[in-house]
C-alpha cells in the first residue's frame, strides 16, 4: 500500500515538472515576408524606320586595249639592228619605215646590179633587128638573167627594212640594242589598231554581268556607255583569257588616252526610290521566313517582312513595315 503511494507521488511530480518546462519555453516568433520590389524596366535600343533610295549595283575595274594588235618582225631574216625609227607611244601609218638591219653591203650589191642590168639592156638594144635570131635571143636571155639578179638584190635590201603593215599606235618596242644580232622572227614592234578599242574586266564583275548588258564606265573622269560583248561563261575552256569580260564602246576615241589606262565600270541591276530601307543586320531568317523585332507599346514583337532589292549592307522592305516603326537592334 505504501509502495503504491510512492509510485503515484512520483508520477505527479513528473507531470508538474513537464508542465513547468512548457511554460518556461520562449514564444515562437512570426516569420516575416521579404518586402516586394517592382522589376527593373528593360531599356531597348531602337532605330526608326525611314524611307530612302536603294540600288543594287555590280562594280569592277579594268583596262583599255585595242581589239586588234599586230606584231611586226623581220620574218625569216636575221642580222644586226641598224636603226629604230619609232618607239612605244608613237602613232604610225601603214607603209611607214619602222626599223632597219645593217645592210650597207646589200645596198651596194643592189646598186651594182642595177648597173649590170642597164648594160644588159643596152647590149640587147644594140642587136640589129635583122641580126640572126640566136644572137637576138641570147641578148634577151642575158637581160632577163640580169633582171632576175636585180630583183633578188632588191628583195635582199627590202628584207632588212621593216615597214608598218597597219596604221595605229606602237604599244611595244623591242629590247634589242643597236648593233645586236636580231634572230629571225623576233618581235620588233606591236602596233594597236586605235580605231577599234575595247575594255577588259577581270574581277568579280566578270562573273555577274551577262552578255549584251548595257553598262557605264568612267575613264579619265569621263562617263561613257558600253555593251558587254564577251563573258567568261561563253569563253572556250582553253582560252588564255577565260575569266575576262570585254566591253565595247563605239563612241570611245583614244585621243590623249593611253592604251592600258584603268577605268571603273558599273552595272545597275535594280533600283528603287523613296522606299522602306533598313540595314541587313536587322533582318533575321528562320526556315525560309524573314522577320524583324519591333517595339510596340513597350513590348518587343516579331514582325514578318518581305525583302525586295538587297545590297551587301541594305535591303528594301516591300511589306511588313511602315515608316515610323521602331526596330530593336
Amino acid at each position: 500500500m505504501k509502495l503504491k503511494r510512492i509510485i503515484a507521488l512520483s508520477i505527479v511530480t513528473a507531470l508538474l515538472f513537464t508542465l513547468t518546462g512548457c511554460f518556461l519555453l520562449p514564444e515562437e516568433e512570426e516569420f516575416l515576408q521579404p518586402p516586394l520590389r517592382a522589376p527593373d524596366r528593360v531599356e531597348f535600343t531602337t532605330i526608326e524606320v525611314t524611307r530612302g533610295d536603294i540600288a543594287d549595283e555590280v562594280r569592277g575595274t579594268g583596262y583599255l586595249e585595242a581589239r586588234i594588235s599586230t606584231t611586226v618582225s623581220f620574218g625569216d631574216v636575221s642580222g644586226r639592228l641598224k636603226t629604230l625609227y619609232f618607239f612605244s607611244g608613237h602613232d604610225v601609218e601603214e607603209g611607214d619605215l619602222l626599223a632597219e638591219l645593217e645592210n650597207d653591203d646589200l645596198i651596194e650589191a643592189y646598186e651594182r646590179q642595177k648597173i649590170y642590168t642597164r648594160l644588159a639592156e643596152i647590149d640587147f638594144e644594140r642587136v640589129p633587128r635583122r641580126a640572126p635570131r640566136l644572137d637576138r635571143e641570147a641578148a634577151q636571155l642575158r637581160l632577163n638573167l640580169s633582171k632576175l639578179d636585180l630583183e633578188r638584190a632588191r628583195t635582199a635590201v627590202e628584207n632588212t627594212m621593216l615597214y608598218s603593215p597597219v596604221s595605229g599606235r606602237i604599244v611595244y618596242t623591242t629590247g634589242f640594242r643597236l648593233g645586236e644580232v636580231v634572230p629571225n622572227h623576233s618581235s620588233i614592234y606591236s602596233i594597236a589598231d586605235t580605231e577599234n578599242l575595247v575594255l577588259r574586266v577581270s574581277d568579280d564583275f566578270a562573273s555577274k554581268v551577262p552578255l549584251g548588258t548595257e553598262v557605264s564606265f568612267v575613264l579619265n573622269t569621263e562617263i561613257y556607255n558600253g555593251t558587254v560583248v564577251q563573258t567568261p561563261p561563253l569563253n572556250p575552256d582553253d582560252a588564255f583569257d577565260k575569266g575576262i569580260t570585254v566591253i565595247e564602246c563605239k563612241d570611245l576615241e583614244l585621243g590623249d588616252t593611253r592604251l592600258g589606262s584603268g577605268f571603273s565600270v558599273t552595272h545597275r541591276r535594280a533600283s528603287a526610290e523613296n522606299v522602306i530601307v533598313i540595314q541587313n543586320y536587322l533582318i533575321r531568317h528562320d526556315a525560309g521566313r524573314s522577320f524583324v523585332i519591333i517595339l510596340e507599346n513597350g513590348t518587343p514583337l516579331e514582325r514578318t517582312v518581305t525583302v525586295g532589292i538587297s545590297t551587301s549592307t541594305f535591303s528594301e522592305i516591300t511589306d511588313g513595315l511602315q515608316e515610323g516603326d521602331l526596330l530593336i537592334r
